[in-house]
């Protein structure tokens, strides 16, 4: 039986502890994560050679200046740029090596291509990692293919709108958790729920009650911990 405990018992970090000194989804912010003791939650894309690397968008351009989708690149054309002229996008190896276990990482696959490449390759890491993590991803093609290959892995659905609430119901049986938008709370599901995004202490207040746990930005301004 798969133990989910570790899903509710610190908070989630989205992107990593990050601010105005420091870069969402970067080795700094994640190695915060770590000194705070928070759930890393984190994004990962497929680059064209196979690498599998974390950042949120599909495009370079907000934090890179970049026009170029990342899933186009090799990795070896990916290190040459850096977020805000300063930070290198990390692989999901160097992350998994930094933590170590040290606390639980919630992935989100961005899959944009159904072509089971993305997550053989995930497998192939995460087969050989110690600490603990949990996949969720709004792609149902992934949910399906984790359920078939890796039963055993925690997996979530991802929830934000009416598709994925259609989603739900159909998925329940092989799914562990949801990710809901905070919008849509309250939501009846008999499994873990976990809500997104938590942006200050007034919403931490609203939601805290109403889900699992909660997936937050801003977390040091809280005031709560």
């Amino acid at each position: 039986m798969k133990d989910i405990r570790f899903l509710k018992n610190r908070l989630i970090a989205h992107r990593g502890v990050y601010n105005s000194n420091s870069i969402e989804n970067t080795l700094s912010a994640f190695l915060k994560c770590v000194d705070k003791n928070y759930i890393i939650e984190l994004d990962i894309h497929i680059l064209k050679d196979g690498n599998i690397v974390i950042y949120h968008d599909y495009n370079l351009f907000r934090l890179c200046g970049v026009n170029k989708i990342i899933e186009t690149l090799s990795y070896e054309q990916l290190s040459k740029i850096k977020i805000k002229n300063k930070y290198t996008i990390p692989t999901l190896s160097q992350v998994m090596h930094i933590v170590n276990g040290q606390v639980p990482l919630l992935i989100e696959i961005k899959d944009v291509d159904n072509n089971s490449n993305f997550e053989e390759k995930l497998v192939k890491l995460l087969d050989n990692y110690n600490g603990e993590f949990a996949i969720h991803s709004m792609n149902p093609f992934v949910i399906d293919w984790l359920y078939k290959n890796r039963k055993n892995y925690i997996v979530g659905l991802i929830v934000f709108n009416d598709l994925n609430f259609k989603l739900v119901k159909k998925y329940t049986k092989k799914i562990d958790f949801i990710s809901i938008y905070k919008k849509q709370i309250p939501f009846k599901f008999d499994k873990m729920k976990i809500a997104w995004t938590i942006k200050n202490k007034k919403e931490y207040i609203k939601y805290k009650d109403l889900c699992d746990n909660l997936i937050c930005e801003n977390i040091k301004d809280y005031d709560i911990l």
